[in-house]
């Protein structure tokens, strides 16, 4: 295994110079993109690595095709659905200590005539290719991908590549793409997307490593009736305390029942303290157990992030904790898992509307 060169800064923007230099010299490589549904389509390209503005971007152009009209490539189609899209660019030998790859991961969108990086990126991709010397480019939109992440794997005498670091805008992209989603179609979830969002949760912090927290995952549309049912009652309790009119409690309720029948699966992430350290004094114990909590909450937020990166969206409920003894008799839990929350997991059926997020400059109330 060789040794992967420096971290080479562009505008704040981490990219290994080696990893660069091996996209860049490469003369093909395999454009994945996905339509809105999640069905994958991969296709060879030929593309040029260009560094726009302090940025490093991947330029593919869409160019003269006999077939008629440019923007019925499947690609272009699926890219203005979904522009997250990969590039693997790679090398194979007979020898496979040799095999060498590069993943490219970003956000795709189409350059169209006279944007802002169409001529830089047409020049970039004649100079690498003579045979884009004659074709008609400039009147056609190309592809530009950005907020790139690379990752490296070359082959060795039995080990594997060191762990991958994701970039900073892989990551700024996760966590800001990642949404709350209360209308799911029908589609099952993977079984392996949920164990690996899970086991994903289990790398959060917390105190003194001893994870306090447990999950319970419920996929029968008989239990998740019936769990919806029971958590009903008491929310209609608490509604009418609240002064609400009949028509206004039932018409919430509905809504609530819906969400959870719809969602193919429900996990139900449960606070766990049998293993926390234990103090003579009230003061250490209750720090204790809230640190516990914050920790649930770091988990949850590891299990939707995951979640959303397999292409799979979540909603984050807090009925349980109305009604955790309703929630432990229909799922026959120990009294020693207190249900916190309700996470609906599934494929959303429409994209939510967001809210706005605080600015910055309110975030931060003092820095000294």
């Amino acid at each position: 295994m060789s040794e992967r060169g420096p971290e080479v800064r562009l505008a704040g923007r981490g990219v290994r110079g080696d990893d660069w230099e091996f996209v860049r010299e490469r003369r093909v490589g395999r454009l994945a993109t996905a339509d809105a549904e999640g069905t994958p389509s991969v296709v060879p390209v030929v593309y040029a690595a260009l560094v726009l503005d302090e940025e490093p971007v991947i330029a593919i152009a869409i160019d003269e095709k006999p077939k008629g009209d440019p923007y019925r490539l499947r690609r272009v189609r699926n890219i203005q659905e979904r522009p997250e899209v990969a590039l693997l660019v790679d090398d194979y030998d007979e020898d496979w200590s040799r095999l060498a790859w590069v993943l490219v991961r970003g956000s795709a969108a189409l350059a169209e005539p006279g944007d802002a990086g169409h001529g830089e990126a047409i020049a970039g991709l004649r100079e690498k290719y003579p045979q884009y010397a004659r074709m008609r480019l400039e009147s056609l939109p190309a592809i530009l991908i950005r907020g790139l992440s690379m990752r490296f794997w070359q082959g060795s005498d039995g080990g594997d590549a060191a762990p991958e670091r994701p970039g900073r805008q892989e990551l700024a992209a996760l966590v800001r793409g990642r949404r709350s989603v209360r209308a799911f179609d029908s589609r099952p979830v993977p079984r392996d997307v949920i164990e690996e969002s899970i086991a994903a949760a289990g790398w959060a912090p917390s105190p003194h490593g001893r994870q306090p927290w447990r999950f319970v995952v419920v996929e029968s549309q008989e239990r998740r009736d019936a769990l919806a049912d029971a958590m009903a009652e008491t929310w209609r309790a608490q509604l009418r305390l609240d002064g609400q009119d009949q028509s206004t409690v039932e018409a919430r309720l509905v809504k609530s029942r819906d969400r959870l029948h719809r969602a193919p699966v429900l996990i139900v992430p449960c606070l766990y303290l049998e293993g926390l350290d234990v103090y003579p004094d009230g003061d250490r114990q209750r720090a204790e157990e809230t640190m516990a909590v914050q920790s649930l909450g770091a988990a949850v937020q590891n299990l939707l992030l995951s979640l959303y990166a397999a292409g799979v969206d979540g909603g984050w409920m807090c009925a349980p904790l109305f009604c955790p003894e309703v929630v432990q008799e229909v799922l026959g839990l120990g009294r020693a898992l207190n249900p916190h929350a309700l996470i609906a997991v599934g494929y959303a059926a429409a994209d939510p509307v967001r809210r706005p997020r605080m600015p910055l400059h309110e975030l931060i109330v003092d820095w000294q």
